[in-house]
């Protein structure tokens, strides 16, 4: 099942890989703001909290939104507003996919 692409290039070594991974740690804080932020933005786009849009209902929307949205619990420091955090407790315990901060 390998693909020639999935391999290492070669463009970065182990040290360099390790510099940017070091680089990007660094910028958590403004980061994690920066998430913060846009999840204040996202809460008046909600619905509710069993979908995010009113006229169509349940849709691929949400199922691409709460996966997304999913992922981000695994990151210390983010602050879901609550129209965000009961659309995730909603589909997190109707779909019994657990979330990470949980």
């Amino acid at each position: 099942y390998e693909k020639a692409e999935w391999k290492d290039d070669g463009k970065f070594t182990m040290d360099q890989r390790l510099a940017l991974y070091e680089a990007c740690l660094g910028e958590t804080d403004a980061l994690v703001a920066q998430v913060n932020a846009k999840l204040k933005d996202l809460e008046p786009l909600i619905y509710s909290e069993s979908c995010a849009t009113g006229d169509i209902g349940l849709s691929l929307d949400d199922v691409d939104l709460f996966s997304r949205l999913r992922s981000i619990t695994l990151i210390k420091g983010i602050e879901f507003p609550p129209k965000v955090r009961a659309y995730l407790d909603y589909f997190a315990e109707m779909g019994d996919v657990p979330l990470y901060d949980a």
